[in-house]
C-alpha cells in the first residue's frame, strides 16, 4: 500500500529555529500503520524532515567532515579536543583516613597562626608594659621616700628646739620644714602613678605624705606664730618718773608700743596654740585701762602708781610668753608623733 503523507507547510520555514526545538516540524499523517524507523535511519531523528545544510567552519578545534543535516550531532563530529586526559579520566578513591587528616586548608592555618602570635606579642608587650611602669613608679616612690626621710632628720633638732626659752636662730625662718611639705607634695603626686592592684604601697606613700604635710603646716605656723609674737611681748623703757618726762611724750611712747602689739595681734592666724592666745586676748582687752592708770599716775605725779600699772602689764606679757612656750612644746611633742607614725609608712616603702 502507498502511503501518503499530508504535511502541513507553512509560508515560511526557519529549519535552524525547528533543529533548537522551538518550532515543531511538520507533522506527517499515514493511511497504513507505521512499521518503525528502518535500520538506516536509526540514528536519525524520529522524522524523515531534513534539516537545511549549513557550511561547518573549520578551525584549530575542528576537523572536515561531511555533513550530515543534523546541526548537533555535525557540531559534536566536526569538534577536536585535544586534552588527552580527558578521554581515559575516571574519578579516584580517597581513603578516608587521609581525608580525616586533611580537613583543614594551609592558608587558613597560617592565617590563624600569625593571628594567635600576634596577639600573644600584644599581651606580652601589655604586661611588660604595666610590668615596667610599676616598677618605673616604685623606684620613683622610693626616692621621694627617702628624701621625705631625710627631710625629717634634718627638722627633728629644730622640731626639739620649738620650747627653749630663747629661740635658736636656725629656728626663727619657717621656711626650715618647707622642705618637708614639698617631699610629701613629690611622693603623694607620685603614688598615683602606681596600680591600684599595689593598693598597700599606694596607701602607704599616702598616709605618710598626708601625716607630712600635717606635721611641716604645724611647724612652720607654730615658728611663724612664736617669732612674731614674741617681739610684742617686750615693753618697751618706759618712764615713770613724772620729773623726767610730760605727759605728752609718755602718751606718745605708749600709744605706738599698744598699736604695734594689737597689729601683730590681730595678724597672728587662729587655732594654732591654745594658752598662748587666751592670755594674748586678755592683755589685749585690758590695755586700754593699764594706759589709763599709767597715764594718771604721771599727770598726778604718782611715780608708784606708774611704777605698779607698768608692771602689771610686764606680768601680763610674761604670762603670756610662758603660756607661748608651753604651746610650743605640746605643738612640738605632736609634730614628733606625726613624724614617728610616718617613718612607720616610709619605712615599708623603703624595705
Amino acid at each position: 500500500m502507498t502511503a501518503t503523507s499530508r504535511i502541513r507547510r507553512r509560508a515560511m520555514r526557519i529549519s535552524s529555529m525547528e533543529s533548537l526545538g522551538f518550532i515543531d516540524p511538520p507533522s506527517g499523517s499515514w493511511s497504513v500503520p507505521w512499521a518503525g524507523p528502518s535500520p538506516d535511519h536509526a540514528a536519525s531523528t524520529e522524522t524523515t524532515q531534513t534539516t537545511e545544510l549549513f557550511d561547518i567552519p573549520i578551525g584549530r578545534h575542528t576537523r572536515r567532515v561531511e555533513p550530515t543535516g543534523e546541526l548537533v550531532k555535525d557540531i559534536w563530529d566536526s569538534t577536536e579536543l585535544h586534552a588527552p586526559s580527558l578521554i581515559d579520566w575516571e574519578p579516584q578513591t580517597f581513603s578516608t583516613a587521609k581525608l580525616g587528616r586533611r580537613n583543614f586548608r594551609w592558608p587558613v592555618l597560617t592565617f590563624v597562626l600569625i593571628g594567635s602570635l600576634a596577639a600573644a606579642g600584644l599581651g606580652y608587650w601589655l604586661f611588660t608594659r604595666d610590668s615596667s611602669a610599676t616598677a618605673a613608679a616604685k623606684t620613683v616612690i622610693e626616692g621621694e621616700a627617702s628624701r621625705l626621710a631625710d627631710a625629717f632628720d634634718v627638722a627633728t633638732p629644730l622640731i626639739a628646739n620649738l620650747d627653749a626659752e630663747r629661740l635658736p636662730d636656725e629656728n626663727r625662718d619657717s621656711t626650715v620644714f618647707f622642705e618637708i611639705g614639698e617631699a610629701a607634695r613629690s611622693m603623694f603626686a607620685a603614688s598615683a602613678e602606681l596600680p591600684e592592684s599595689d593598693s598597700e604601697d599606694r596607701g602607704a606613700a599616702a598616709d605618710a605624705a598626708g601625716l607630712a604635710l600635717d606635721a611641716s603646716r604645724q611647724l612652720m605656723d607654730a615658728t611663724a606664730y612664736r617669732t612674731a609674737l614674741e617681739p610684742a611681748l617686750t615693753l618697751p623703757l618706759l618712764e615713770t618718773d613724772p620729773a623726767l618726762t610730760d605727759l605728752t611724750t609718755a602718751t606718745a611712747a605708749f600709744t605706738e608700743w599698744r598699736s604695734g602689739f594689737e597689729a601683730i595681734h590681730e595678724a597672728l592666724p587662729a587655732g594654732v596654740t591654745g594658752q598662748a592666745s587666751a592670755a594674748l586676748d586678755g592683755v589685749s582687752g585690758s590695755l586700754g585701762s593699764v594706759q589709763n592708770a599709767y597715764l594718771d599716775a604721771l599727770r598726778t605725779e604718782d611715780r608708784a602708781a606708774a611704777v605698779e600699772a607698768l608692771g602689771g602689764l610686764r606680768a601680763d606679757l610674761t604670762s603670756v610668753r610662758t603660756a607661748l612656750i608651753t604651746d610650743m612644746g605640746e605643738i612640738g611633742d605632736s609634730v614628733s608623733d606625726l613624724i614617728d607614725q610616718a617613718r612607720a609608712e616610709l619605712a615599708s616603702l623603703l624595705g
